[in-house]
């Protein structure tokens, strides 16, 4: 090796290992980790970045993350080094083997602590040239074998006694997205499709008696699958140059298609159509391409476990559970058409349909929507409005709320976002504005509604009082109602006023002092807004204490 190899393999050991042992510090320090955790790093790429009018005046860099599109995290040197000037020859037969010697070592004898490397390792080179059809690649793979040895038995273990086990033996929330990815390891754990999906399933079962944690779980295997679907199962089958939608590379360019991956493509779909609609169909769709005929059926029929039709005088009524996806045809606004569309839809739920779906309404020309601003005019909100003008369909729509009103259930509607509202939440506002009979069903859903994820309801406080004058009696309805506001809800506009008659004064003062501390801070902030306001009030209810003394 000459002297410039020499300088160079020298400089770039330094980097890595600068740069090593600054990571290494800083994952001591991040505390307490998942046993599941195999090590932060499987990933080394060294390299040269041309200069911008100078191929000679760029720079080395080498990269221990991989790094995303929308940003670079290479730490970067000026070589003593002209690496122009050195041949691929060179630098693939003399300089490389040497440096990947010394990094093969490090990673093997665990240099930087066990945290930090996990138990493989992508080994890369990327040099710019001239021409970028001259550029030098290289890579290698490499795997520690104990490492390995030592991440299986965790994993089983962990598998016997969080998962397996009875309660209340479950698995801690930090180690969810571990447990996720190494369940799709195939090198972790190396069994058929239909066991790691029995696996996904058994830890539903084991959680359901713990909902947040169940849905972190769900929220972890959505994304572990996503990912392994994109980088792991697609790449060799879908074309490149396609940033919106995906398709296939011509049969003869795609290599054999493995039906166990093809089975565990598909239940990622369905795992993850739960969250993302578009990507579950575009999945299927793809795996329908792919030549797969359950794919076909679930685009076409559903699971076929519902009853995706149904027929009457007055409706038309069609639906697919795997896509999420109610179709009502009407024969017109009439009581008759309503009452049939709805109960389809209860018998559906009762069939185990899922309650986060989308409706496609056909046949209506009444477009009634309820009088809160922020509620999306999607068509299932315009369905039920327009029911809600049939007092005898009232029963009907309180049964159909009671059976979707579900914690973290966000109906299909709208793309997931502001506008993103529980399940049951149109039938349920709805008739709370129309009879005082269904304040008990608007309490259950304002003790039940994901305030930290969900706003678009916030509006509803100021409908209802336009509806229902405020009185003493209805100031703890409006209480619960202000309670389940989402946590970015804004002070209710003239609210306040209403607390300057003597009697709703002393009433408010009595129920907020029934309240905890934090919920206490939250209505007086929602009723009068500033400290100032909220003073005023405080001040207030003091002199008639006084007074009534």
């Amino acid at each position: 090796m000459n002297e410039a190899l020499t300088v160079l393999l020298a400089e770039c050991w330094e980097q890595l290992d600068q740069a090593c042992q600054r990571t290494q510090k800083h994952l001591e320090d991040m505390g307490q980790r998942s046993k599941l955790q195999t090590g932060a790093r499987d990933y080394i790429r060294f390299g040269y970045r041309k200069g911008k009018f100078s191929s000679s005046a760029g720079l080395m860099f080498v990269e221990i993350e991989r790094p995303f599109s929308w940003s670079d995290n290479a730490y970067t040197w000026e070589s003593e080094v002209d690496i122009t000037a050195l041949t691929d020859e060179q630098l693939v037969h003399e300089w490389w083997p040497v440096l990947g010697e010394r990094v093969r070592e490090a990673f093997e004898a665990d240099r930087y602590g066990g945290i930090f490397f996990d138990y493989q390792l992508e080994f890369k080179l990327y040099i710019e040239r001239e021409q970028v059809k001259d550029h030098l690649e290289a890579q290698e793979h490499w795997i520690n074998q104990t490492k390995l040895k030592q991440i299986q038995d965790v994993f089983q273990q962990f598998i016997a006694d969080k998962i397996a086990s009875p309660l209340p033996h479950y698995p801690a929330q930090k180690d969810l997205f571990f447990f996720s990815r190494l369940l799709l390891n195939v090198d972790v754990h190396p069994v058929a499709t239909a066991e790691r999906i029995q696996l996904c399933e058994q830890t539903d079962q084991k959680l359901a008696a713990i909902p947040k944690l169940l849905e972190e779980w769900k929220r972890c295997l959505r994304m572990a699958l996503k990912f392994w679907a994109n980088e792991q199962f697609l790449p060799p089958y879908i074309e490149n140059d396609n940033r919106y939608r995906m398709s296939l590379k011509p049969a003869e360019e795609r290599p054999e298609l493995d039906e166990q991956q093809l089975e565990l493509f598909i239940y990622a779909a369905l795992r993850i159509g739960g969250d993302d609609t578009v990507t579950r169909q575009e999945f299927l769709e793809i795996a329908s391409q792919l030549g797969s005929q359950q794919a076909t059926q679930f685009l076409k029929e559903g699971s076929g476990q519902i009853e995706s039709k149904r027929k009457t005088p007055h409706m038309q009524g069609q639906a697919n559970d795997i896509l999420q996806t109610i179709q009502l045809k009407l024969t017109g606004d009439t009581v008759d058409s309503y009452r049939d569309g709805l109960q389809y839809i209860c018998d559906l739920m009762q069939q185990n349909f899922p309650f986060e779906y989308t409706l496609k309404l056909s046949g209506s020309k009444i477009k009634s929507f309820l009088p809160v601003k922020a509620l999306a005019r999607s068509a299932l909100h315009r369905f039920f409005a327009n029911a809600l003008q049939y007092p005898e369909l009232h029963p009907l729509l309180e049964q159909y709320a009671r059976l979707v009103m579900k914690e973290f259930a966000f109906y299909n509607d709208v793309e997931p976002g502001e506008k993103s509202v529980m399940t049951g939440t149109y039938a349920v506002l709805g008739l709370a504005l129309q009879d005082q009979k269904y304040f008990p069903l608007l309490t259950d859903y304002m003790r039940l509604v994901d305030t930290e994820h969900q706003s678009a309801h916030d509006g509803f406080v100021l409908a209802f009082l336009d509806t229902y004058p405020l009185t003493t009696e209805l100031l703890p309805l409006l209480l619960i109602i202000l309670a389940g506001s989402g946590q970015s809800a804004k002070p209710v506009k003239g609210l306040a006023d209403h607390f300057e008659q003597v009697e709703l004064a002393l009433e408010l003062d009595r129920q907020l002092a029934q309240c905890e501390g934090y919920e206490r801070e939250q209505l007086m902030y929602l009723i009068f807004g500033s400290d100032s306001k909220q003073k005023k009030y405080a001040k207030f209810v003091e002199k008639l204490r006084s007074e009534q003394r």
